[in-house]
């Protein structure tokens, strides 16, 4: 299967999930990596996927663990790029080896002039931005050209807000490099809802 858009499925957590977005042509597939999270992958659970799936690049989602030990996990678990959600500082991005993605969140009170100049000092160190919204539950008429100016100056997925109604008017009007969404926990061992990313992906297929 093709998808008319590149697409990150972040927070997999189960073996259902990858081998489902693998398939449907994802990718990247995230892994909460974060240090005392109790939603952290566990080691093998992530050793186990990375061993099933295939065609599709994974990722390890950070918070606040330092490059060297970033560097660590990402030989040990073979992850091909890094996701950071907090901003690190660009001196630290350039010792981590792998391809960054820069979590970014907007608000309603962000100051779109603020946040290109800082995304523009971030530019030349990370591979692409991912916008997540607290404030934010859809995209809509009150953000489009707000992320349409961004998405016109960076390598930009949009993490929020995306469903099977707004997609096609998200990747038109707004044309970013990629949507990001979530993955989720299985109801059951091996019984997972996939009814909401398989709506989204039915409207990206390419035909």
């Amino acid at each position: 299967m093709g998808l008319r858009t590149s697409v990150i499925v972040n927070g997999i957590n189960n073996l259902s999930d990858a081998r489902y977005c693998a398939g449907m042509g994802v990718d990247i597939i995230g892994f909460n990596l974060k240090l005392d999270d109790p939603e952290r992958v566990k080691p093998d659970t992530l050793k186990e996927i990375a061993g099933w799936v295939a065609g599709v690049k994974l990722g390890g989602e950070f918070l606040r663990a330092r490059p060297d030990l970033i560097n660590e996990l990402a030989d040990e678990f073979n992850l091909n790029y890094i996701q950071l959600d907090i901003p690190y500082l660009i001196d630290e991005i350039e010792e981590i080896n792998r391809p960054v993605i820069q979590k970014v969140f907007i608000n309603k009170d962000t100051v779109e002039s603020e946040l290109l100049e800082m995304m523009e000092l971030y530019s030349s160190v990370v591979h692409a931005f991912i916008i997540f919204s607290d404030d934010f539950t859809t995209v809509d008429e009150t953000n489009t050209r707000f992320l349409s100016d961004i998405c016109d100056k960076f390598n930009v997925y949009i993490g929020f807000g995306v469903d099977k109604d707004n997609i096609s008017s998200v990747l038109q009007n707004i044309k970013p490099a990629g949507i990001g969404l979530q993955g989720g926990h299985e109801i059951k061992p091996g019984l997972k809802d996939f009814d909401e990313l398989a709506d989204i992906f039915e409207e990206i297929e390419e035909a």
